[in-house]
């Protein structure tokens, strides 16, 4: 994707965030097998806990939320009970933690609700996903250090895509997913350039932007719309795909790209309704495509890995981060430089 940032870095008054956020993903591969080769004993620890207590609870805030709720998804075809919601849900309105694994992430180990989770959380089993060693969950829980250290840049690529591998690799303990598997979505890279310029230069032309997707895509186009909230500065509704044909479809009309998350299987197959959607609101269509089906008619169709599991989410990573970034590019002459925002988010 270096060709892609190589040309719209060109729409920056300042680069530095770009490059920033360049080093954390060109780091992504080498660290998630890092990750593996050196937590693997904590990682089959925590997935012994999962398997033997079969009720889970994940808290984390921003990414590590979504992608929190992308591994209930996967032990949840386990017909394991799992949930995950935000720290700061379960801070002011907590659940029974009575006999569950409790699962913490935080890329920074800081982040300010889910420390504050801690005391709720005495007797239990907790472990915690994140990517810094001196942090505070890191020191109060049984945690799974990611490799490389913290994230520097501003939005997650990097450190998402770690604790997504890192779940896959649990997953994989649990015997949900073959180790090979894991490696080839890792190592998938987008090579459909042609695809990703014109879904750029859609998003940029349109006025509103839609991300949708069912099951473990759901949570996969939230990270897609935090991304480019993030780095574009510029609002992105994003609903789960059944919720949005239930009323807020009405809004899509010619000034609209809908982004759709399409993995394979039935919930693949109920995409083909879209064709209908589009053609009657004259919408655009941007697909990021892993149904191993018939492109969607009349969409920018952006192929990746075939499947409907957390694997397959992963090797679509690299690709959504590159068109997210590449959008924000366009609309923010600062991509990667916070206005308001930091890093680590360490107050309410």
């Amino acid at each position: 994707m270096k060709q892609l940032f190589e040309k719209y870095k060109t729409l920056l008054t300042d680069e530095e965030g770009l490059k920033a956020i360049e080093a954390e993903m060109s780091r992504q591969k080498e660290d998630a097998y890092e990750t593996f080769h050196t937590q693997k004993t904590v990682i089959s620890e925590m997935a012994a806990a999962i398997r033997k207590t079969r009720n889970v609870l994940l808290l984390g805030m921003g990414a590590s939320h979504f992608v929190n709720q992308i591994f209930a998804f996967q032990i949840r075809k386990m017909g394991i009970e799992a949930h995950a919601i935000p720290a700061s849900e379960f801070l002011y309105d907590p659940i029974p933690v009575d006999r569950k694994v409790v699962i913490l992430t935080s890329q920074s180990g800081e982040s300010v609700e889910t420390i504050k989770c801690l005391p709720s959380l005495t007797g239990n089993t907790v472990y915690s996903v994140t990517l810094t060693p001196d942090s505070t969950i890191t020191k109060q829980t049984r945690s799974i250090i990611c490799a490389g250290g913290g994230e520097k840049a501003y939005a997650g690529t990097r450190s998402v895509t770690l604790t997504l591998a890192t779940f896959a690799f649990a997953a994989e303990q649990l015997g949900q997913i073959k180790f090979e598997k894991i490696e080839r979505a890792i190592e998938f890279e987008q090579t459909d350039l042609a695809a990703m310029e014109k879904a750029v230069w859609t998003l940029f032309s349109k006025h509103s932007i839609i991300a949708t997707g069912r099951s473990l895509f759901a949570p996969l186009s939230q990270l897609f719309a935090l991304g480019c909230e993030e780095l574009g500065t510029k609002p992105v509704l994003c609903n789960e795909t059944g919720m949005f044909r239930h009323g807020p479809m009405e809004i899509l009309d010619s000034d609209t790209a809908l982004v759709v998350f399409r993995q394979e299987g039935e919930l693949g197959e109920l995409c083909t309704s879209f064709e209908s959607a589009q053609k009657q609101s004259g919408c655009a269509l941007i697909v990021l495509d892993s149904s191993g089906l018939d492109p969607l008619k009349n969409a920018i169709t952006i192929p990746c890995p075939t499947g409907l599991d957390i694997n397959t989410v992963l090797g679509m990573m690299t690709t959504f981060q590159s068109l997210m970034v590449a959008y924000a590019c366009g609309k923010n002459p600062r991509t990667g430089l916070p206005r308001y925002g930091s890093k680590v988010t360490v107050s309410e």
